[in-house]
């Protein structure tokens, strides 16, 4: 049946609650850290695309707007570092008992 919901969810194609709900049936990673990585995913892929957009403001240009563009981006990889570190915390901090250093005392 398992396998059924997994299909039924897919075939539906609705990638809201579509994939949300594969994701939490095999319960690999648990949802905050999914959303985790989901934040560091997106902030990267922003900085990404802002660095083209400075690009293509500094052809054109338009400083301003190349100033503007690489100021968002900045903040998209600060984000993004401030995502990882707080996964790393989350993932490598000995959670499964252990007693990491960086957990809390």
């Amino acid at each position: 049946m398992a396998n059924e919901q997994k299909q039924g969810v897919g075939a539906q194609g609705q990638q809201g609650s579509g994939i949300q709900e594969g994701r939490t049936e095999s319960s690999v990673v648990p949802d905050k850290d999914y959303n985790l990585v989901s934040v560091l995913y997106h902030a990267l892929q922003g900085a990404e695309t802002y660095s083209k957009y400075v690009q293509d403001a500094q052809k054109q240009g338009d400083q301003e707007l190349a100033s503007f563009f690489s100021e968002v981006r900045q903040e998209e990889l600060r984000l993004a570092e401030r995502a990882k570190h707080l996964l790393g915390q989350r993932l490598g901090g000995g959670r499964s008992g252990q007693g990491g250093a960086r957990g809390s005392a």
